[in-house]
């Protein structure tokens, strides 16, 4: 067993599956087929008399996250877009914007016509903090978004009282986070909109999907009318055969709106959040008990005032030196080796991420000028370097099984600790 398995030993890990994502049983089966022979696949064709599922299951998530207001999106991209556009965010503003994150809320930033300036985050989180957050302010700083990464909370706290101090609205940006929770408020709710994905990787996943939610009458009728061709729910229920979107045209808007069929998944899946919410916790808390033993390793913080965390991607943390002077993508692909389960590390920092080109766009140019890259990116990162270089990732099913699990992981870190000179 000591040769590693990257190599042509024997893995750790042997003739047993990982649980598999997404988890659905004859209850979502159902759920689908009915939506498909209602012949109602979206919410702009007449109603069959009942209330649309996109709606329906808009309503479940604003009573999940205990706010009044929420509307269903297409994507978690189209809900960032949206949500900046309710807060009237446009040319000549800047958002700010953590640089380790996925490129999506750049790009909403830019396709509003805005300047996306990245910070540095905390080198154990992978978040924005209060004085990242304060080193990118300018006077054209308009909003923050705030990303809950990977399976902790960033420091609601001193961010809001930043973004405060600044007048400057918080997006939070909770594709990573549904369900944590912050002194007993769910993430979300603590800034002016709070923005979701559902894609297929996600804890609650329908395959693609997004929601905004707040507690702002005026941000709902705006992100309602932004998402769906300037229409918005009527006020009254709708009979049989009429449209359940009347045309509105406070704002001008386009077409976000989720599929009834992404909507039915949802509606199926969001019952069963909670219950794999705390299994992943049980099994999390039983992998750092073994880490602390193994000693070099760690998790991700979760800060005390977290009152729950919502593990999306699950992050191993190392000290420096553990492998060597192995890098992490040979390490990652080490354990994913003994595993048979990918491992690895986060994604390169925005400022250096292939994703991230804006100049391939003209309509980019005038904001995307030599001035506009140099505010945008023109700094150093070295917490998002760090965090890289000392982190190492797995999607969440991997939390789905067992105690067996658990000690099929340590075996597998402590074994390409140990041969790690074999690299």
């Amino acid at each position: 067993m000591s040769r590693l398995a990257v190599l042509g030993g024997t893995p750790v890990r042997q003739d047993r599956d990982w649980p598999r994502w997404p988890q659905y049983d004859t209850a979502t089966e159902q759920e689908v087929v009915a939506a498909i022979r209602s012949r109602r696949w979206a919410i702009s064709w007449p109603s069959d008399g009942t209330q649309a599922r996109e709606r329906r299951f808009a309503e479940q998530w604003a009573a999940y996250n205990e706010v009044p207001y929420c509307v269903s999106l297409d994507h978690g991209s189209s809900a960032l877009l949206v949500a900046l556009e309710a807060l009237d965010i446009g040319p000549g503003d800047e958002v700010i914007v953590p640089t380790m994150t996925w490129v999506a809320p750049v790009t909403a930033v830019l396709r509003v016509g805005a300047l996306p300036v990245l910070v540095d985050v905390d080198p154990e989180t992978g978040c924005i903090t209060a004085d990242t957050v304060r080193s990118g302010l300018s006077p054209h700083t308009r909003a923050v978004i705030l990303v809950h990464h990977a399976a902790t909370v960033a420091d609601l706290d001193g961010i809001l009282e930043v973004t405060e101090q600044a007048g400057a609205a918080l997006v939070e940006d909770c594709a990573q986070a549904h369900g944590a929770r912050w002194r007993g408020r769910n993430v979300g709710t603590h800034g002016a909109v709070g923005v979701f994905s559902f894609q297929n990787g996600k804890v609650l996943a329908a395959g693609e999907g997004g929601a905004v939610i707040t507690s702002d009458e005026q941000i709902y009728r705006k992100v309602q009318q932004l998402r769906a061709d300037s229409r918005r729910y009527p006020d009254a229920d709708v009979p049989a055969g009429e449209m359940e979107l009347v045309e509105d045209g406070e704002v001008m808007g386009a077409n976000y709106c989720m599929s009834e069929l992404s909507a039915a998944v949802l509606l199926d899946q969001l019952p069963r959040l909670d219950e794999q919410h705390q299994h992943r916790e049980k099994i999390a808390v039983n992998l750092e008990k073994g880490l602390a033993e193994l000693g070099d390793f760690g998790a991700i913080p979760v800060p005390p005032e977290a009152d729950r965390r919502s593990i999306y991607e699950y992050g191993i943390t190392f000290r420096e030196g553990t492998f060597g002077s192995v890098p992490a993508t040979r390490v990652a692909e080490a354990i994913s080796a003994e595993l048979g389960m990918p491992w690895y590390p986060p994604d390169p920092p925005l400022n250096r991420s292939l994703m991230l080109r804006p100049h391939t766009k003209r309509r980019f140019a005038q904001i995307w000028s030599e001035e506009g890259r140099r505010r945008a990116t023109g700094r150093e990162f070295p917490g998002a370097e760090r965090f890289c270089a000392s982190t190492l990732l797995c999607h969440h099913g991997a939390l789905l099984g067992n105690s067996a699990d658990v000690e099929d992981i340590l075996s597998a870190l402590a074994k390409v600790r140990d041969h790690h000179d074999q690299l």
